[in-house]
């Protein structure tokens, strides 16, 4: 269902009640994740609404690395200075807010008016960066571990598959079926080195400064966790398989040690993407998001070649 008037109207309230010194009417908002209801007020705060208990969870993550991480990567990250707790009336799951950073958000509809080798260069570095933030301190932190993809799809596959059987068509189940299969049997998917990572580091997390093409700041931490840092690389193909090459090719120059089965791995958690997305659509009942990330799954490197 898609946040009405009504809804931004009770939120308005409901935030203006517990920050009375924030100028938050009228309220803006800025996009309804799988995770967060984003909204920003009329002085400049972005607040993040949490729709569950795992985004909850990221928020609580956000808000103890992100003062952290702030000085270790080369590009601004959010500072979180507002927190509702989850629990309360208004807010079930809670809430993070953070002064908005300057920028606009990058879409492949934009790429061509920056220079693309510079740019994949600065994604690079800040992977570099957030890459080689020592596990030990993001441990104590709070940040997880994540689970092995190998055990994550099994459950996965249990849940999705029953329905996806009954909304596909029988070839488009075949080879989704044998995908997964091949997915499941993959003797790479879990051969990594464990770093920090975003875990959601798609265009629309991206800040660009529009007056010099700069990356201007990485937005919405709250999958982060300590697991297979080719999740953050395989994000970059939603700008096309050119900017992935141009930013894995400059992403392994930071490298000491050579990662051989980056790029596959890559590519691997590319095609669980939007599999992934349909789980998440099933979780919160939203039955919107749910037919959209159908259509994704169908559009895919799953299904795109299915007749």
């Amino acid at each position: 269902m898609a946040v009405t008037l009504d809804d931004l109207a009770a939120l308005e309230r409901a935030l203006a009640e517990t920050f009375p010194t924030l100028a938050v009417m009228p309220l803006e908002l800025v996009d309804k994740g799988f995770g967060s209801i984003t909204v920003k007020t009329r002085d400049g705060v972005i607040f993040r609404i949490a729709r569950h208990a795992r985004a909850a969870a990221g928020h609580a993550r956000e808000a103890a690395l992100l003062p952290a991480l702030g000085s270790r990567v080369p590009s601004p990250v959010p500072a979180p200075l507002w927190r509702i707790e989850p629990g309360s009336l208004d807010f079930r799951h809670g809430a993070i807010g953070y002064r908005r950073l300057p920028g606009e958000s990058l879409a492949p509809h934009l790429l061509p008016q920056y220079d693309v080798q510079t740019l994949a260069a600065e994604i690079a570095a800040f992977l570099a960066a957030l890459h080689d933030f020592p596990i030990a301190e993001a441990e104590r932190l709070g940040v997880p571990h994540s689970d092995g993809e190998r055990p994550k799809f099994e459950n996965l596959r249990a849940v999705v598959m029953p329905f996806l059987r009954d909304v596909l068509t029988i070839q488009e189940y075949d080879r989704l079926d044998k995908w997964s299969d091949y997915f499941l049997a993959d003797d790479h998917i879990d051969l990594f080195a464990p770093a920090l990572r975003h875990g959601d580091l798609w265009f629309g997390n991206v800040l660009i400064d529009k007056g010099t093409g700069q990356l201007a700041g990485v937005l919405d931490w709250e999958a982060a966790a300590i697991g297979d840092p080719a999740s953050d690389i395989s994000r970059q193909l939603h700008l096309g398989e050119t900017f992935f090459e141009a930013v894995l090719e400059a992403y392994e120059t930071f490298r000491p040690t050579p990662d051989h089965s980056l790029r596959h791995r890559a590519w691997r958690r590319w095609e669980l993407l939007e599999f992934a997305g349909i789980q998440t659509a099933m979780e919160l009942g939203d039955a919107e998001e749910l037919t959209e990330s159908i259509e994704k799954l169908r559009a895919g490197p799953i299904l795109a070649s299915t007749g």
